[in-house]
């Protein structure tokens, strides 16, 4: 769903009569006990409804009436940052698996799908946008590619920005996740920070007169705080702080601290992995996960519903006249169980959508060849993956090639964009594979192919089999296990229970092979996004991202 949130002459009169008892509202829900976000109170009220909007709370009649007694009355769940595509579903198989859980307004950075199909891949999903019930905000992409640290298979420049901003449903410019260049006041980031009213933030470790630089360039939130002393610092300069807890970044326990000032929101950045979704929820899962850290109800509530929608000028997030009528019943509040969901006043229906048969054939890549992949012995440079984490660590030890026993593996991204041949490769510890190979076509954040395995035969298989099924994730021990993403190589066409059980498989899979990371997944597709600390693999190499340069594997 895309509103601009305007109402005409008539609607707003109606509007008004409704509020003031003269005339009857479309929906009354009546005797729900109302949870009052911004003064943290549970009172009994009635809730009028007129056409998308509540019209009044208090004692109400109307055409058609709900009994909500018993039943907690909440704003529905605002999720401040999130990335759909990394559900692997469409945004309308995504909308029919978080709505009914309370979860009814996102705001989206597509900068997955841009850095596939460029400003038309925002179309594409803006498009769809327009059929869903969900409630779509989108913030443009900033960087596009992230970093010249890789190659994309599109960039966003600013010309395309300022075009795109005049769509309905963009209401900003996504995380600017260049942030040395910001730093540096280089001309090409000024030209795209002047064009939009809110651009988000993604600053990792950066802190003291770095920080306030790229503040004050009018970056005003972060999703990237990792321990507690970082985000405290960015508070104390006005930064709105959203606290990632998802499927592979998990930050809520470290940042707890903080939860429950009004500067602060709970996020996702889209880190939901199709089986979470359908296992635990989406943000109602987040909800319950702040209450179980124990964090009042109503503070988890306010960073889930008020806080993102102030920041953002979205007419939602709280009940009160004049916001939409985005309304959640719960059964119980500390545990989130939704009985029902009102978006926009209605009950939500579901529609699917058909993405263009040229978007589906995207991977164009040279197959891999064994002798690809050769490294000299020596001292190197190890990626060290950390569970739970999406930063990652460096060791430097000596290798001979792949050693199982010392957790020392192979990774590769492969460029498939252009058709190149680039490969850039590495070693990595931490996935703890016995045997086998992972590949897939989900690299953040150019998507290029992106694998890792146990010997370079293996990973050859798994990677040439992601080229030849146009995209997807592939486990090969022998035969293949695999899922394929034909939308741009991100995103599965098939219903969201297809996909999981596929997931399904292929996680068994990999843990059969011997990895022991709670989203291995989702872990890969992080290590080859060169703008997250430290050690990163692109297509052009080895990336120290603090320093942001590709170095020498010796």
């Amino acid at each position: 769903m895309i509103s601009s949130g305007k109402l005409s002459k008539d609607e707003l009169k109606r509007l008004i009569l409704v509020a003031g008892g003269k005339e009857r509202a479309e929906l009354v829900i009546k005797r729900a006990e109302v949870v009052n976000v911004l003064t943290e109170e549970i009172y009994t009220a009635d809730i009028a409804v007129c056409g998308d909007r509540i019209a009044g709370i208090g004692h109400y009649s109307g055409l058609r009436e709900l009994d909500a007694k018993g039943f907690y009355a909440i704003p529905g769940l605002i999720d401040a940052h999130t990335h759909i595509e990394m559900s692997l579903l469409t945004l309308s198989e995504f909308s029919r698996l978080v709505v009914p859980r309370g979860n009814t307004c996102v705001v989206a950075d597509p900068h997955e799908i841009a850095n596939v199909l460029g400003k038309n891949g925002i179309i594409y999903l803006l498009e769809e946008a327009r059929i869903v019930p969900l409630r779509f905000y989108c913030l443009i992409p900033s960087c596009v590619p992230s970093s010249q640290l890789e190659t994309s298979g599109a960039e966003i420049k600013t010309e395309e920005i300022e075009e795109l901003m005049r769509l309905e449903g963009v209401i900003g410019l996504a995380e600017f996740m260049n942030y040395p260049a910001v730093i540096k006041a280089e001309d090409w980031t000024i030209e795209k920070i002047i064009k939009a009213r809110i651009v988000d933030g993604h600053c990792p470790k950066i802190l003291g007169k770095d920080l306030n630089a790229y503040i004050s360039a009018g970056i005003f939130s972060d999703h990237e705080s990792s321990e507690i002393y970082e985000a405290k610092e960015k508070l104390r300069l006005g930064m709105r702080i959203m606290i990632r807890e998802g499927s592979a970044g998990r930050n809520l326990k470290a940042l707890k601290g903080l939860a429950g000032h009004r500067y602060t929101m709970l996020v996702t950045d889209g880190d939901r992995s199709v089986k979470d979704l359908f296992l635990e929820g989406y943000l109602d899962s987040v909800f319950r996960k702040a209450v179980a850290e124990g964090i009042d109800e109503i503070k988890v509530l306010q960073m889930v519903t008020l806080n993102p929608a102030e920041y953002f000028g979205i007419k939602a997030g709280f009940i009160s006249p004049g916001r939409f009528a985005d309304i959640v019943l719960l059964k119980d509040l500390r545990n989130f169980v939704v009985e029902k969901v009102f978006i926009g006043g209605k009950e939500p229906e579901f529609r699917s959508y058909r993405y263009p048969d040229h978007v589906k054939n995207t991977i164009r890549a040279k197959k891999l060849r064994e002798e690809d992949l050769w490294i000299k012995s020596g001292k190197k440079r190890i990626i060290e993956v950390l569970d739970g984490e999406i930063i990652t660590g460096e060791i430097v030890e000596f290798v001979e090639g792949i050693d199982i026993e010392r957790d020392i593996l192979k990774a590769v991204v492969v460029e498939r964009h252009h058709n190149t041949g680039r490969v850039g490769k590495a070693y990595v510890k931490g996935f703890g594979l016995k045997k086998g190979a992972i590949a897939q076509s989900i690299a953040h954040d150019a998507h290029n192919i992106v694998a890792i395995g146990s010997s370079d035969t293996e990973i050859c298989m798994a990677v040439n089999r992601v080229i030849e099924i146009q995209g997807g994730i592939v486990v090969y021990d022998g035969k293949f296990t695999e899922l394929p993403l034909r939308v741009a190589g991100l995103i599965s066409d098939e219903r969201a229970e297809d996909v999981f059980e596929n997931l399904k498989m292929l996680e068994e899979k990999i843990k059969n092979l011997g990895c022991k990371l709670r989203s291995p997944i989702i872990t890969l597709s992080f290590l080859a996004l060169p703008v997250i600390p430290k050690l990163k693999l692109t297509d052009l190499g080895l990336i120290d991202v603090e320093r942001f340069e590709v170095l020498d594997l010796s």
